[in-house]
């Protein structure tokens, strides 16, 4: 058998000959997926470009000079209007800036993080986002986290700041022993900001959604002492919140009662919203599939 017939027979080379020679630029097929080696790399680089996304959208002067002095005047708002209601000017005052501190953070963490989605259809990049090799859910949670970071800064400048005026330093260096606690609450709330604005993907109205969660949480985690906490269904429905359990769990740590479970409870209801975003994310990946729209909603 001549040899250029033995080499013709074998496997790689009538691969190559129905292939052809890899040209520069073509895109070739690609080989299995090795979780962990390329995952990794992935995830990483998702993340540093969800970072740099952010500070082209929230720049340093808008931290500074809008979302801090926002938070901070509201916390002031609050803690007052929260003392008056309770009838103490001393004890009512404390444990409203307690969870108003703590409230502060849904500015970004709720707001922010639920206006992070929809900049694909804003951007008109849902489409490439739908064909690529990432799933949809986790650029979304990629391009949420900085909003995570940002709130949890936030509450943490509104201590100092509030807490000086307000409580004295006491309490200051109390609840800055506790800022992990803090960083509990900015994930679990960034979750249920993620699912807002999966939410918001599928129509035009981050806003309406965003604004109405956070006032959801405002008036039924009791972070300010309204009175609505009272009402039993208030109670129930503010348990599915964010930031209720943790407020919890953050006043009895200060008072030394026990707060294991309450802690417990805010990291459940961070993990039901995420899964609800993944859901939400699932639902609408296959819709837009299906029937297209991507960037009118």
């Amino acid at each position: 058998m001549p040899e250029h017939a033995a080499h013709s027979n074998s496997p790689r080379a009538s691969r190559s000959d129905r292939t052809g020679p890899r040209e520069p630029g073509t895109i070739q097929p690609e080989g299995p997926r090795r979780d962990g080696v390329d995952r990794l790399p992935e995830a990483r680089e998702l993340l540093r470009f969800s970072w740099q996304l952010y500070r082209v959208e929230d720049t340093p002067r808008v931290l500074v000079f809008s979302k801090i002095p926002r938070a901070v005047l509201q916390a002031v708002f609050y803690v007052l209007l929260g003392g008056l209601a309770s009838g103490s000017a001393g004890l009512g005052t404390r444990a409203s800036f307690v969870g108003v501190s703590a409230f502060v953070m849904c500015l970004s963490t709720v707001v922010g993080a639920s206006g992070a989605p929809p900049l694909d259809r804003d951007e008109r990049t849902l489409t490439p986002l739908l064909a690529g090799r990432i799933p949809p859910l986790r650029v979304f949670l990629a391009k949420c986290w900085p909003y995570a970071a940002e709130g949890w800064l936030i509450s943490l400048f509104t201590i100092v700041v509030v807490g000086f005026l307000f409580t004295g330093p006491g309490t200051v260096a109390e609840l800055l022993a506790r800022s992990w606690m803090y960083a509990v609450m900015a994930l679990t709330s960034t979750c249920a900001g993620a699912a807002v604005g999966v939410m918001a993907i599928m129509g035009r109205s981050e806003l309406l959604l965003g604004n109405a969660m956070l006032y959801l949480v405002l008036v039924l985690s009791g972070a300010v002492p309204t009175g609505a906490a009272d009402l039993e269904w208030a109670h129930w429905a503010g348990r599915l919140l964010p930031l209720t359990n943790g407020i919890e769990a953050l006043r009895r740590s200060l008072s030394g009662q026990p707060f294991l479970w309450q802690l417990l409870a805010e990291l459940g209801v961070g993990l039901a919203w995420l899964a609800l975003t993944a859901v939400l994310a699932r639902i609408w990946a296959r819709r837009t599939r299906t029937h297209g729209h991507t960037e009118s909603g």
